[in-house]
């Protein structure tokens, strides 16, 4: 099967899904350490923004923090009340998917302190 790529395409889906956010890699990974840091871990920030699985509550924050998948809008609006910003903030760091890169991504991680979670 071949993905069709266009303007408004990526990989065969549509690029602008307004239910699902991607943010720069920069800001992404700052609003989650600070998730992570007010949670007390990461399988906390998982919970509290509504993950509920007994085993890894805080993959789906893991897929978000590299870079592998949007945010869900209700799941970015809960991180928001979580932390007290208001969303029109976040959303300002609103990008394209394929803004996301690994380098991009890495560098973000190195530049807060979160290394360990670097994708291999």
């Amino acid at each position: 099967m071949t993905s069709f790529i266009s303007g408004n395409f990526h990989f065969g889906k549509p690029e602008f899904d307004p239910d699902k956010v991607w943010l720069s890699s920069s800001y992404r990974v700052l609003l989650i350490k600070q998730g992570i840091e007010k949670a007390g871990s990461i399988n906390k920030l998982g919970r509290e923004l509504g993950y509920r699985s007994r085993v890894h509550p805080g993959w789906s924050i893991r897929q978000i923090l590299l870079g592998y998948q949007a945010f869900p809008l209700d799941r970015l609006t809960k991180m928001a009340e979580f932390l007290g910003l208001p969303i029109e903030d976040i959303l300002q760091h609103r990008t394209k998917p394929k803004a996301v890169t690994l380098e991009s991504t890495k560098d973000a991680l190195t530049r807060n302190g979160l290394y360990c979670y670097y994708p291999r």
